[in-house]
């Protein structure tokens, strides 16, 4: 590090201390959400510091720590057990308590935990403490978590094929380096067989206070929290003879360094080219030097970025998706690299390499041109000052985060202030040549690696992929080649209208429920607006009215997967997609129109200053989408590439079938094919589009948040009360007949197909004609809640025969009143037949007995403590609002009243009343 470094302030509202023993402590106030707090301990320990007959210990003894500890000796659920204390105070296994396991670190946290009452504080603070130094590992328990770390490694593997191929790649692209083989799910045979006291000496050597760190954000008393710190945590020993804790590094290559593999089940060819380059030095992260650096980069990769995105708009597409970025070198933070990854087009994938290079080549000799970098400097504000707009606002988990990466990687952890003081003044003096230097600096064609993962199958007939020497020849002649600057990128003129349109009228307004005003325009648009500044400067906005593809036939149903994408790539007015991008230069705002199942509108976000602009692209985008033959034919053409391989993915196969079973055989639900690509009609997506969006009235507009009263009506009058609607048109606005509804009866179906990674995959649909209300809506929550407890408890941890159980409700009310609960889980093949009997039996046992009073009390304090975050978003009134507009219910109204007085009978009911018709679907692949 340079005698000249400055190391950046930490943030001035975080309390940094350090014990005799080593154990660091970061302690911050903060009030955002009142009455709760996020306890986190962070180890400067993960996986690449086992050894080889350790490989998937640092993740299993993570796993441990939720299966016994000196306080709460339990297994994981019981009596006695940090779960059961954390969900009997509304802290949710897997929503707020949880922890993960990386190659260098491992991080516990208890979030959300409410520290207004009595005790809770103590006890997160103890768990803590427990967890650093007294975990109990017992035989028995660590047997019993063997299987659920298979069935994790199963479902990681069974999920995605790149998973089993980074495996393979590692140790060609780190080859001779400790990272070789380091990834955290570790090695099945080691979790099948390892002695109870190699766990227990990889905890006792590593889980030790010089390497922790321990994290208390949120409505707390700094002081106080400091104190408890310092007695209870001064305790834990520094262990003798302490082995140093090393950072290892990743050789450098002359020679490119290319690794392929195909896969059965991988569908698309994608490219990933590497530069390597030395990493900021851990004791130097924290610099305002590095700070500049990361600036810089950050620039250049946000221009090379737009250029790249130029080869997604191209007629014949040459690749399938291009992107960049600077950072790690795949799994480490020891080495940085530029990263290109391309998704190749399979049939010619030579020249998706050729236009990439020659995107980055152009952008490495020539560098950027004034106008490209101060739209990043622009974007790049305007981001930061969104930041700096809701200090006050910011949620304890992005703090907690932060504070990891400080204690972890060095990383800075400045206050939002200083961070923005520091981008103005990088702003104001960093020139282009700086970024043109950066940019060749990170892209200096030395040090590369190259990996590609495809398919075996292409079209029906075997893939033959690129080899390694063809790999290279590619990239270096591409990279070699002569090219001329002809980049001449200039900044777009920021005016989306020159002529406004015809200003409407506000017919009425008046206040309603839940804080909104209720406008009624002169077009038939109705307009709800809620001024608050729980996110300040920020607006959510959300345009509906019911109807949708609904209203069209099956016939159509291609065309309707295509037109959204089409007309929001395709841009409005005279504009593109990507120059509506460069035109909305400093403003932060997302426009998107749409078409769905069973409605039609726009949705978005904007800072509150730019809704100006966000009402214009919207009334573009609404009377004035732009044709672009050159975007269908992209997208067409991709995904005709695409499914060619669609179903080499076993996944693929099994929503297909998932979806027919659910909703019946009809040409709606059948999956696109190759074939059925020519059936999508370019004028009829448009034809649908202005149909659509012809006569707006009917609409309904929610805009929630931080609305600036003094031009709101005029906004409303100059751009949604102009929109076309004819008032009286008699629009019921109402789903049409083509309306999808889940199949009554009973369907099971179990088929098989070869899957690299065997495992059987379940999803069972329990529906039921239930009256959708506020209450059912409740009671269908609660239970999924309750069953999602009992599947844990009963599948997963006293099985060990699954990684985990999803239960998920949803009500609707379209074409009539009703309900469902899916139960999901992968598990082996050879415990299908034991585990499959499990999830009807503790349904039919909870319709028969209901739950017991504590399960039921764990879901309520947990209703009630979100309740409390919920409604501090603007999501949640907007979530509200559309509801009561859409279906006429109120999620608000007594939402606490509602939940302290549901009863186990209630829930019992609840239950009966799902499964009391009998329609179950059930859908298996092995």
């Amino acid at each position: 590090m340079a005698m000249s470094a400055q190391t950046l302030p930490l943030d001035s509202c975080i309390r940094k201390g350090k014990l005799a023993n080593g154990l660091t402590y970061y302690i911050r106030h903060n009030d955002q959400t009142p009455g709760q707090a996020d306890f986190y301990i962070a180890q400067r320990v993960g996986s690449i510091l086992e050894q080889p007959e350790q490989r998937g210990l640092a993740h299993f003894l993570e796993h441990m720590a939720f299966n016994g500890t000196r306080n709460f000796p339990d297994g994981n659920g019981g009596k006695h057990s940090v779960r059961n204390w954390c969900e009997r105070n509304g802290i949710k296994f897997g929503a707020d308590l949880n922890a993960y396991t990386s190659i260098d670190q491992t991080v516990y946290n208890i979030s959300n935990a409410p520290v207004s009452k009595a005790g809770v504080t103590d006890t997160c603070l103890t768990i803590l403490h427990d967890w650093a130094g007294s975990l109990l590992l017992k035989d028995n328990e660590i047997d019993q978590e063997r299987g659920v770390i298979r069935e994790e490694w199963r479902t990681r593997r069974s999920r995605m094929a790149a998973q089993r191929m980074m495996e393979n790649a590692m140790p060609v692209i780190y080859a001779g380096s400790k990272y070789a083989d380091c990834l955290p799910i570790g090695h099945i045979e080691v979790v099948d067989t390892f002695h109870y006291d190699t766990l227990r000496d990889y905890y006792q050597k590593w889980y030790r206070p010089d390497l922790q760190g321990i994290i208390v954000v949120g409505d707390i008393d700094v002081d106080q929290i400091e104190a408890k710190i310092r007695k209870l945590f001064s305790d834990n020993p520094m262990p003798i003879g302490a082995p140093q804790r090393t950072y290892y590094t990743v050789p450098d290559n002359k020679e490119m360094i290319v690794y392929t593999q195909a896969d059965n089940e991988q569908p698309t060819l994608n490219f990933s080219l590497y530069m390597k380059h030395d990493a900021e030095q851990r004791q130097s992260r924290d610099t305002r030097e590095a700070f500049l650096s990361s600036y810089k980069s950050r620039l250049a990769m946000f221009i090379l970025r737009q250029r790249l995105a130029k080869l997604s708009h191209e007629a014949q597409p040459r690749v399938m998706s291009a992107n960049c970025r600077v950072g790690n070198f795949y799994v480490t933070t020891e080495k940085d690299a530029f990263a290109l990854n391309l998704g190749l087009m399979p049939n010619n994938p030579q020249v998706g390499i050729d236009a990439a290079i020659e995107i980055v080549e152009k952008a490495r000799r020539y560098g950027f041109t004034a106008a490209e970098l101060e739209h990043a400097k622009v974007q790049h504000t305007v981001n930061i000052e969104h930041r700096l707009d809701n200090k006050n606002k910011t949620r304890n988990a992005e703090y907690a985060k932060n504070i990891v990466s400080n204690f972890c990687n060095n990383e800075p952890c400045m206050n939002i202030e200083y961070e923005a003081a520091l981008e103005a003044e990088f702003s104001a003096t960093v020139t282009l040549d700086d970024i043109n230097k950066t940019m060749a600096e990170i892209v200096d064609n030395q040090n590369q690696v190259c990996i590609v993962f495809g398919p075996t199958k292409y079209d029906g007939k075997p893939y033959t992929m690129p080899t390694s020497d063809q790999l290279k020849t590619w990239i270096e002649s591409a990279q070699q080649r002569e090219y001329t600057n002809d980049n001449t990128a200039q900044q777009v003129d920021p005016v989306f209208m020159k002529k406004l349109p015809k200003k409407g009228k506000i017919l009425s307004k008046r206040a309603t429920d839940n804080g909104y005003t209720e406008y009624v325009l002169s077009n038939g648009i109705k307009v709800s607006a809620r001024h608050s500044d729980i996110e300040p400067n920020r607006l959510t906005i959300n345009m509906f009215r019911l109807g949708g593809r609904s209203l069209y036939p099956d016939t159509d149903a291609p065309t309707l997967q295509f037109l959204n994408s089409v007309v929001k790539e395709s841009g409005a007015a005279d504009f593109d997609f990507l120059t509506l991008e460069k035109k909305r230069r400093g403003k932060a705002l997302r426009v998107v129109p749409y078409i769905d199942a069973e409605e039609e509108g726009v949705k978005g976000v904007c800072v509150a200053s730019d809704l100006k602009t966000w009402l214009q692209i919207m009334y573009l985008y609404l009377t004035n989408p732009r044709k672009d033959k050159a975007i269908f034919q992209n997208m067409i053409t991709k995904q005709q590439s695409m499914l060619r391989n669609r179903n080499a993915s076993p996944n693929v196969t099994y929503n297909d079938s998932l979806r027919v079973a659910v909703y019946g055989k009809r040409k709606r639900t059948q999956p696109l094919t190759a074939e059925r690509m020519n059936e999508v009609n370019f004028d009829r997506i448009y034809q649908i589009y202005n149909e659509r969006f012809s006569n707006l009235a009917g609409m309904h507009l929610i805009v929630t948040g931080d609305i600036r009263q003094d031009d709101f009506d005029d906004l409303l009058c100059q751009y949604v009360a102009s929109l076309p609607g004819k008032r009286n048109s008699n629009n019921d606005c109402k789903p049409g007949q083509y309306t999808l509804n889940i199949q009554n009866g009973q369907v099971t179906k179990v088929f098989h197909k070869q899957m690299i990674t065997p495992s059987a995959q379940t999803n069972i649909v329990y529906s039921a004609p239930i009256a959708y209300t506020a209450d059912t809506d409740l009671k269908l929550d609660v239970l999924s809640q309750i069953m999602r407890g009992v599947y844990t408890e009963k599948v997963r941890e006293e099985r060990g025969g699954t990684y985990g159980v999803s239960v998920d409700g949803q009500f609707w009310k379209y074409p009539t009143d009703g309900c469902s609960m899916t139960v999901s889980f992968r598990c082996d093949p050879d415990k299908y037949d034991e585990l499959l009997p499990l999830i009807d039996l503790n349904l039919q046992r909870m319709a028969t007995e209901g739950p017991t009073i504590e399960q039921l009390q764990k879901v309520k304090e947990y209703e009630r403590k979100n309740y409390q975050r919920a409604v501090l978003t603007n999501g949640w009134w907007e979530y509200v609002r559309y509801h009561q507009l859409r279906e006429g219910i109120d999620f608000n109204r007594n939402y606490l009243q509602k939940v302290d007085s549901l009863t186990t009978d209630d829930i019992r009911q609840f239950c009966r009343q799902l499964t009391a018709p009998g329609n179950r679907i059930q859908v298996t692949m092995k």
